[in-house]
């Protein structure tokens, strides 16, 4: 299992892996489409694979109007979330974010050919080593719920209502596994407002290690 990212308090970061997330799109044959990264950043409506780590397990969903009051004027462009790789910045016009159909969101570098962070990505790009896309925010409003699994158990599920700031959109070398603390203590104040009765059997395992998770 991959180690979790440690990032500053109340940022999350979530990847898109399937299909390819990312591409390298040369420059056209008519000369009419200059060379730039492309990929989707944010997928709304779809349920994420399992996210969580340390006993704390949950699927995510991003609503489609997730985004409507977000402030997307300076996000930057960077390879792996580090800002010392940097690719491209809204405000400096190096980077075009683009709302999509469900709401998600995608985005177009520029390739600059003048810019070794560029070249470098470029080949990872077209060896096809990377191929998953990354962003980092920070969620202002959600909501959770508690569902039976196939196997009896529970399951949580939360939908991400708000984000509050969008960071960074990134293509990234693999899909290191997400850092769940901010959504753990999100689910955490949710459950103290709205109490859930127990659904399934194996309700008390779950909060024994959940439990854990807040100790450790």
């Amino acid at each position: 299992m991959s180690k979790p990212l440690h990032l500053p308090e109340g940022r999350e970061a979530r990847v898109v892996t399937t299909p390819p997330s990312i591409e390298y799109r040369a420059i056209d044959g008519g000369g009419q489409e200059p060379a730039a990264f492309i990929g989707q950043a944010i997928v709304c409506g779809v349920r994420s694979s399992p996210l969580g780590y340390a006993g704390f397990r949950f699927v995510e969903i991003i609503d489609a109007r997730a985004l409507d009051a977000t402030d997307i004027s300076d996000v930057i462009g960077v390879f792996n979330h580090d800002p010392d790789q940097l690719l491209g910045r809204t405000r400096n016009n190096t980077l075009e974010l683009t709302r999509t159909q469900d709401g998600g969101l995608s985005y177009r570098i520029p390739y600059d050919a003048q810019d070794p962070d560029h070249q470098r990505v470029m080949r990872k790009i077209e060896r096809g080593d990377v191929d998953g896309s990354s962003f980092l925010f920070r969620a202002k409003k959600d909501d959770w719920q508690e569902e039976q699994d196939a196997a009896g158990g529970s399951l949580y599920v939360r939908t991400v209502l708000e984000i509050e700031t969008l960071y960074d959109v990134c293509p990234v070398t693999s899909p290191a596994y997400p850092d769940a603390t901010a959504a753990k203590r999100s689910h955490d104040a949710y459950q103290q407002e709205h109490p859930m009765p127990p659904i399934g059997p194996c309700m008390d395992m779950l909060e024994k290690e959940l439990a854990l998770a807040i100790i450790s």
